[in-house]
């Protein structure tokens, strides 16, 4: 049996919660005269200065703007913190996540075209956005420009870090992948130095040059900073792999 102490504080706990989520429903509703049913445009877009045109902002625009944003941040919610309930089908959740993620990024490049929808949920109600101040500029053209003035920074940031050489040697071995190592004339050979060799990485005269028990050549700086980036780097002329870096006998 249980006691009446525990009923009694079961019963208290209930109130208790009760009366919580009642003070915190209410409290959402204080906030409705700033939404997007009222000036047209969402919390941010009111810091921004900006709103949804009016002719294009129907009141089933608006039902549907605010579900599908409830709905996207439970889908992704539920996704990547899947409780019990939502295990057997997490596959296809994640499948919807992963298509939904795929269209925001093609949306993300078509907004970098036109200016336009900079979400997919806009594009998908046809909602585009202007400025509630006087600009001289077009606010799609200003938006525009300035996201690719900030992906213009992120690219010079980034691609100076990037080793083109490395990447170029992983793309033609995964191309040429079938075909590798079919060819071995050039294995096992020791190479002889003369004034047309050249380095196979650089194309200039090799410096201290060295081999990989193949017949082609390299500067022994190339190779070696070659090998720290990638391991498995091989010759790009014949893709034959030695850890060891000989030393080229000069005659």
């Amino acid at each position: 049996m249980v006691s009446r102490v525990t009923l009694l504080d079961a019963h208290v706990l209930d109130e208790h919660i009760t009366k919580i989520f009642i003070n915190q429903t209410l409290k959402v509703f204080k906030f409705l005269p700033y939404s997007v049913a009222k000036m047209k445009a969402t919390f941010g877009q009111q810091l921004l200065g900006i709103r949804f045109k009016p002719d294009q902002l129907t009141d089933t625009k608006i039902a549907l703007f605010q579900f599908f944003m409830v709905v996207a941040n439970y889908v992704q919610s539920k996704s990547e913190r899947p409780s019990k309930n939502f295990i057997n089908n997490i596959n296809d959740l994640q499948l919807i996540v992963n298509i939904l993620k795929t269209a925001s990024f093609m949306n993300f490049l078509l907004f970098l075209h036109n200016g336009k929808y900079p979400t997919l949920l806009q594009r998908f109600l046809s909602l585009s956005q202007e400025s509630t101040r006087k600009r001289n500029i077009e606010y799609t053209f200003m938006t525009r420009e300035l996201l690719w003035h900030g992906f213009s920074e992120l690219l010079m940031f980034s691609l100076p870090l990037i080793n083109y050489q490395s990447v170029k040697h992983k793309i033609n071995r995964l191309i040429n992948s079938k075909s590798k190592h079919e060819d071995k004339k050039w294995v096992d050979k020791i190479p002889l130095m003369s004034a047309r060799i050249v380095c196979s990485i650089c194309h200039d005269k090799p410096v201290l040059p060295h081999h990989i028990k193949c017949s082609h050549v390299f500067c022994f700086y190339c190779i070696s900073s070659m090998r720290m980036v990638d391991e498995q780097f091989e010759c790009p002329e014949c893709d034959h792999f030695e850890k060891k870096i000989i030393p080229v006998i000069l005659n």
